[in-house]
């Protein structure tokens, strides 16, 4: 889900497919980096992400991984929540560190804790942070019959159906699959209605809504290769990534 990066970086991929621009999450933003230097790559859109407090951007764990293993020196990258990350150049803000779940491993298991956080220079002012859903929320929708049919949101950045990273937040819908102790999955095929994530989108959010409340339930992690049958995102709801969150909010929150 790292854009361009895949000629460099072997992670799972994701970006928002079959979407619309979304200009109701002006907390969720893009993370962008300048590889000129190392790789010849230019600026490119890294991740996706969520303001969960004024200083705490929330994103995937192999973003953040991925940034330690290339050796990007953080005055390359930066974090816009603009409508257009290409357009408003002036939005984007500098980052003090960085930091990846401590249980993160991407390898042959099946919870590889992908979480990861970017902690800005500053406090974002003006824009209200999104909602972390609570412990377990997910498994008491499970055990109240409420998750068969749901349809979940994805907001991103990330390439489209046809492959263009155009700059613009865009959110999708997909439906409720299967929950996994780690994993929220779900379908992103058009022919049933679903949209999704692709190349980009990592670490950008799943929010499923309740009346007037929405919540994120989890950050998307990975899918199939083509972008076109599933949307499998890390559920941030389990104990292991609340105690993650809650560390961050406590140093920087």
């Amino acid at each position: 889900m790292l854009a361009l990066a895949l000629a460099l970086v072997s992670t799972p991929a994701g970006a928002i497919t079959y979407g619309v621009l979304d200009t109701t999450h002006p907390y969720v933003g893009a993370i962008i980096v300048d590889l000129e230097g190392r790789f010849g790559l230019g600026i490119l859109e890294w991740c996706s992400g969520t303001l969960i407090a004024p200083q705490v951007f929330l994103t995937a764990g192999h973003c953040t991984d991925a940034l330690a293993a290339y050796e990007i020196p953080l005055d390359k990258i930066w974090v816009s929540f603009a409508l257009n990350i290409w357009q408003d150049p002036r939005s984007w803000r500098p980052i003090g560190s960085y930091v990846t779940h401590p249980e993160y491993w991407w390898g042959p298991n099946s919870d590889p804790h992908d979480l990861g956080a970017v902690v800005l220079a500053k406090p974002v002012r003006g824009i209200d942070p999104g909602v972390v859903a609570p412990l377990g929320y997910l498994d008491r929708l499970s055990e109240a019959r409420q998750l068969a049919g749901a349809v979940f949101a994805n907001v991103g950045y990330g390439s489209d159906e046809t492959g263009e990273v155009t700059g613009w937040r865009e959110i999708s819908h997909s439906e409720f699959r299967s929950l996994h102790n780690a994993w929220l999955y779900m379908s992103q095929n058009i022919q049933t209605g679903s949209g999704g994530t692709c190349f980009g989108d990592s670490g950008g959010p799943t929010f499923h809504r309740s009346g007037a409340s929405e919540v994120l339930v989890a950050v998307t992690s990975w899918g199939d290769a083509m972008c076109v049958a599933t949307n499998n995102n890390y559920r941030v709801d389990t104990e292991s990534s609340q105690r993650f969150i809650a560390g961050l909010l406590a140093v920087a929150g």
